[in-house]
């Protein structure tokens, strides 16, 4: 039995001068927000952190973290994470991890799976060989090409990059220092928000959820092939949501896939 101790963090909005402005505390005013939202990826890594500072580097060898926002986190709220072991048995170790905001509102869930052997593959992801950059319109639902790969392209995270996004998180664990540091959760999230936002402009969108499957330990200063495809798209509600499948590639291995979803058009 695993016994994970519960963390206090408070929130930061370090996405301010984001292109996406619902980081942004009058975009989100418009939208019925009561101030800018946090970045989805930032609570994500804060409900790792618990989870890293118990298993070091095995949480990030074979593991699938399945995070959903459920409602805003808030610059300096002061967010309680905590975490219970949900099963374990011969093929992996589960985890429940949940964020409250200071009133007792549950903000996210995080389900955390450590395998023994990873789970099968989805669907090949096919890639184009087309230009590192491709012109960039503001994001439509016509826009949107379900199965149709955007341009793949070379993400080389550095030491110095990871150790920011380690320092917004304010995150001490020992596994993401040194010159062979694991690349942070949120940033690996993070990279996943700029595959869609390589593919289109968009004003103000939210992100809702993710599912990310770590294959093989993804560090600092690897060459890192990013695969892009949209493949669900939907309406609820007066919004409208996009689905990509990311896939991050390592020496010709998958080492991380992820389902992204996120709103792309808010209802007002």
């Amino acid at each position: 039995m695993h016994v994970i101790e519960e963390m206090e963090i408070q929130a930061l909005n370090d996405a301010e001068t984001s292109e996406n402005k619902i980081h942004s505390d009058e975009i989100a005013a418009r939208y019925g927000f009561s101030g800018a939202l946090v970045s989805g990826v930032n609570v994500f890594g804060y409900l790792t952190q618990p989870l890293a500072h118990h298993f070091g580097g095995a949480l990030l060898e074979q593991t699938t973290f399945d995070v959903k926002f459920l409602k805003p986190a808030y610059h300096n709220e002061l967010l309680r994470i905590s975490t219970e072991e949900l099963s374990t048995d011969a093929d992996s170790t589960r985890f429940k991890s949940s964020a409250f905001n200071h009133q007792g509102s549950l903000l996210a869930t995080l389900e955390s799976t450590l395998w023994e052997q990873s789970p099968a593959l989805n669907p090949p992801h096919p890639a184009l060989k087309g230009p590192s950059e491709i012109a960039r319109n503001e994001i439509s639902w016509e826009r949107i090409k379900l199965s149709v790969a955007a341009p793949d392209y070379l993400w080389t995270p550095s030491a110095e990059d990871n150790q920011q996004r380690v320092d917004a998180q304010r995150d001490r664990a020992k596994i993401y220092q040194g010159a062979s540091a694991y690349i942070h959760p949120y940033y690996l999230l993070d990279a996943c928000n700029k595959a869609l936002m390589r593919m289109f402009i968009l004003p103000a969108w939210i992100h809702v959820g993710s599912k990310l499957t770590i294959r093989h330990p993804i560090r600092v200063g690897q060459d890192i092939t990013v695969c892009t495809v949209p493949t669900e798209k939907w309406e609820k509600k007066g919004h409208q949501f996009i689905r990509l499948s990311i896939a991050m590639i390592v020496q010709g291995n998958i080492a991380a896939e992820t389902s992204h979803t996120a709103i792309f058009k808010i209802a007002e």
